[in-house]
Order: C-alpha cells, then structure tokens, then sequence
C-alpha cells in the first residue's frame, strides 16, 4: 500500500464494507466518511446495489454513486445521473431463462423476493433480497457454492455475464460492464491520476465481485466495515 496520504479518490464497495448487507450506516462510519469527505477528498460507492438503495444506506452522503456495477452513475453532489446502461428485452428474456435453469434446493422464505430489475442490471438472490441478514451472512461466505453452481449450469450469452454480487446474490450485467471497467471510466471523465485513487472491498478474491478492480487501481482487501473504518481513519490521520 502507498502512504495514504497521497489517497485523493477513494472507492468503496458497498454491503459488507461500509454497511452491512443491505443495511444502513452506522453512525461511527457515518462521521468518518463526513471526516474523509471534509478533508477534500473524493469518495465513489461502488455497488451492485441500484443508485437509490445505495444512497439510502448511506443517508444520501454527497458522492458519487456507482450503482448496478457502475451502470448507473449518480453525482450525489449535483444531484444528476452522469450515465446509466439500460438492458433490453432481450437481454433481459435471456437472464431470466438462466434463472429459470437453477434448481433451489434450500429453503425460501418469500419467492417474489428473489429477483430484482434493477433496470441495469438484474440481481437474482438464493434467499431473498430482504431475508435475515443473518442467514444471508451464512449461507454462501466466500461466493463457493455460487461459484459452483455457476460451473453445474453455465450461463452462456453472446451479450451478458453473471457475477457473484452480495451475500447470496448473483448480478446480470451487460457483459464486460463491470466494476472495473466503470471506474475506470470515472477516473477518465474526472480527469484523476489512478496513483492517487484507492479501491476498498470485501470480495476482491478470485469471483468475488470486487475483482474486476484489480489491476485497474490500487486495491485495499478488507473484511467488513470495521476494517474499512480503521482503513479511512488512516487516510484522514495522514
């Protein structure tokens, strides 16, 4: 890692690095993100989360919101969408005939709470997108079974791809437009020098959805949200 002094653009993902799953911020991570933003630094949500659910979770903090992999981008500052990559009928008619392949052979609470259209992306949940948090964390640390249920039933698409997003999910996006190459894409519109940007994420593993970023900045491998505040306290001490 470089001397996080020289950190001007800092990246996060979202459920399991600055909030839990699906859950709102809490208040220590709340001042140390007003803190870090206070400091003239740049903060980037990077999440497979829509752009409203991402902004909920962190009390609307003014930055920039990479929602859906960073097919929705949102100025929380401006208050403006600064892109969004909509999926076509197809695509989508596509996704759901690969969910349809995927045998359940655990136990769902709530069926209608499994799929979201999120408009750039489709996230399919093994349990349920609102089921006990919990449970979620449970079921599938690490994205091991979701990767092998993945190799049992390939999805095979000239124009998408899945990736393992959450705790139990799996993200349809238009294929090759992900995480990393919408950061990408930020840091060429805004004009910043990769050097001086940082990514910080639960899943940068081999399959984790955080691993497309590897190889496109520097790369902070964190375990959970206290991790990730002790990593911005840091910077700001710095």
């Amino acid at each position: 890692m470089q001397n996080p002094q020289s950190y001007k653009h800092l990246f996060f993902d979202l459920d399991g690095t600055v909030t839990p799953s699906r859950s709102l911020i809490e208040p220590a991570m709340a001042e140390t993100m007003k803190a870090l933003l206070a400091s003239g630094r740049d903060v980037v949500i990077v999440s497979g989360a829509d752009v409203n659910q991402a902004r909920f979770q962190t009390n609307d903090m003014p930055c920039i919101y990479l929602g859906q992999n960073g097919n929705h981008a949102y100025d929380g500052i401006e208050k403006k969408d600064m892109w969004r990559e909509l999926l076509t009928q197809e695509e989508k008619d596509e996704v759901h005939a690969h969910i349809r392949l995927i045998p359940k052979t655990w136990e769902v609470v709530d069926e209608k709470d499994l799929i979201e259209d999120r408009g750039s992306q489709i996230a399919y949940s093994l349990l349920g997108h609102h089921a006990d948090r919990a449970k979620k964390a449970a079921f599938d640390p690490g994205g091991k079974f979701r990767q092998e249920l993945l190799a049992k039933f390939p999805f095979v698409s000239d124009h998408m791809q899945v990736v393992i997003g959450g705790t139990t999910c799996f993200d349809y996006i238009k294929k090759g437009m992900h995480k990393g190459r919408n950061v990408t894409k930020l840091i060429t519109e805004k004009g910043w020098q990769k050097e001086e940007c940082v990514y910080a994420g639960d899943a940068l593993y081999p399959g984790g959805n955080d691993e497309t970023v590897l190889g496109v900045i520097e790369t902070k491998q964190v375990a959970d949200p206290k991790e990730t505040l002790a990593f911005i306290q840091s910077v700001i001490a710095s």
